[in-house]
């Protein structure tokens, strides 16, 4: 049964291994920038990996969108031995396809470098082709945790499906440290492959002990199963949106300067930090409970729900915004700047991190808006809205970039992601009646000046630690980023109380029942 506590407990469990994940996410690219720095031989690793990667995880996105609410509608009614079927048959399916799909990439691998980045010259071709057979069967094992983790969160487990990054980021890392100085850039190549595999098989168990056992099934004819598919086909197309905007843009960036794709990635890895830790601790527990709501037809449920999953993540995303411009070169700095990564690869990086910074909380509404029209299973909406927001990306991508170079790329994803949320907003307010409109812009305004006052004196605090600490050690750029954002946060709080944003009050009574009931 789906209540407030398990979901408060859920949202505990995801925040926890979430940190741990982004955590050694962060390691991970600590180490490659160490060992490989902004080079050739990064950016055509991040090419080859953007293909496998991108459809996979537009996979997983589908299959969690159509599967969670038909498995949950049998679950409910204890119908155990389809729930089984239904997942067994969608492990067989896919696996048989991808496979397929995995042999056809490998025999024409050099072809699509050549679609895939365009401004690559002399050997990185070549590397690039050699790096998509390694990786490319990675694209099974992603996708396949889709389901993996579907199953889990399904039956209230969400502790390994959030571990899961964590895991691959470990081998990924020892391959940096083992197989790089053997291996080179093919070394963390094998690790990525070989961490997306660890991560699917180490969660076999965990779904064994909570009842699932496989049956090598191809009920394809199964009503459950046409339903998933059904539900799944149009988010699959939208979700392959992100994953193609990012390749178009890394194409983009191939034709600029040397290191240009590995600087966007890192930027788009640290905005990842925040938007990863917090926005999955909100969506990854609600999503079952407003699926549960929608089954029983409770939409008064589901709306409220809906809507205090919009306040808790604006007062989290707003001042995470501003401290990432303010703090961008500092934290860049003390996060990736040592061996082949140096100063001048700190610029084009911050600079691209203080222009995505823009897009969390617009990325973050964003997908909670997505799952209130999934729980209604309701796909064709978000399809739509991103079909057009990709077609749009793309085009203030080609027009942006010739006047701010990688951060037009990142500023074309800022502007198509407000209009997206504004559409979706609009839309699902239609199917669920209003969603408190007025009240969540008096608090997004207040939450906006706490923010920028906030953001004022965290970026002046780190300018003056700046000229009293050594930013040529680790440990002075440590004092310089952790005593400014302590600083922030103090400010923010302040901010908060000054304006009297009641949803705090609610906040903290909220984390203190949440810690009664889990202690």
């Amino acid at each position: 049964m789906i209540t407030g506590k398990s979901i408060a407990k859920g949202a505990i469990v995801v925040m926890a291994a979430t940190l741990l994940s982004r955590l050694f996410g962060f390691i991970r690219e600590m180490v490659i920038a160490n060992n490989f720095g902004l080079t050739s031989e990064t950016d055509a690793y991040l090419v080859a990996f953007a293909v496998p990667s991108g459809i996979a995880m537009a996979i997983a996105s589908g299959i969690s969108a159509g599967f969670i609410p038909v498995l949950n509608s049998y679950l409910v009614k204890n119908k155990r031995d389809d729930a089984d079927t239904i997942t067994s048959t969608l492990i067989n399916v896919l696996a048989v396809l991808l496979l397929l799909v995995v042999a056809v990439t490998i025999s024409y691998a050099p072809l699509l470098v050549e679609l895939l980045a365009p401004g690559f010259e002399g050997d990185s071709i070549p590397l690039t082709a050699e790096m998509i057979r390694i990786m490319f069967p990675a694209l099974v094992f992603v996708s396949l945790m889709g389901i993996a983790s579907g199953f889990l969160n399904s039956h209230q487990h969400f502790l390994f499906p959030a571990l899961g990054p964590m895991i691959t980021s470990i081998i990924i890392i020892a391959s940096a440290i083992v197989l790089g100085p053997v291996m080179g850039i093919r070394g963390l190549a094998v690790g990525t492959t070989a961490g997306f595999a660890c991560q699917f098989v180490l969660q076999l168990p965990v779904m064994y002990k909570k009842g699932f056992r496989y049956r090598m099934e191809f009920a394809i004819g199964h009503p459950g199963v046409i339903r998933v598919f059904k539900l799944m086909l149009p988010v699959l197309i939208a979700s392959l949106a992100p994953s193609l905007l990012l390749i178009v843009e890394r194409g983009l960036a191939s034709g600029l300067d040397t290191g240009s794709i590995s600087a966007l990635n890192y930027a788009y890895r640290l905005m990842q930090l925040p938007l990863g830790l917090f926005l999955m601790a909100v969506t990854v527990p609600i999503f079952p409970a407003l699926s549960a709501f929608a089954a029983q037809n409770r939409l008064d449920r589901l709306r409220e729900t809906l809507v205090k999953g919009i306040k808790v993540i604006s007062m989290i995303m707003l001042p995470a915004c501003a401290g990432l411009i303010a703090l961008s070169v500092p934290i860049v700095r003390l996060l990736f700047e040592r061996g082949a990564f140096d100063a001048s690869n700190t610029v084009p990086t911050a600079y691209a991190l203080s222009v995505y910074a823009l897009a969390l909380l617009p990325f973050s509404v964003r997908d909670i808006f997505r799952r209130g029209f999934y729980s209604l299973q309701n796909t064709f909406i978000p399809v739509v809205i991103t079909v057009a927001a990709f077609i749009l990306n793309v085009l203030l991508d080609f027009i942006l970039i010739r006047f701010m170079g990688i951060g037009g790329l990142a500023m074309g994803a800022v502007l198509t992601a407000l209009i997206e949320a504004a559409a979706l907003y609009i839309l699902l307010s239609g199917r669920l009646g209003a969603l408190q409109g007025k009240n969540l812009i008096i608090l997004l305004l207040k939450l906006f000046a706490a923010s920028v006052v906030m953001g004022v004196l965290t970026y002046f605090c780190s300018g003056i630690l700046g000229l009293r600490v050594d930013l040529d050690s680790g440990m002075g750029r440590l004092i310089q980023v952790g005593a400014s954002v302590f600083l922030g946060i103090i400010v923010y709080l302040i901010g908060l109380l000054v304006l009297k944003v009641p949803e705090i009050q609610e906040a903290i009574d909220m984390l203190r029942g949440v810690y009664k009931k889990v202690i």
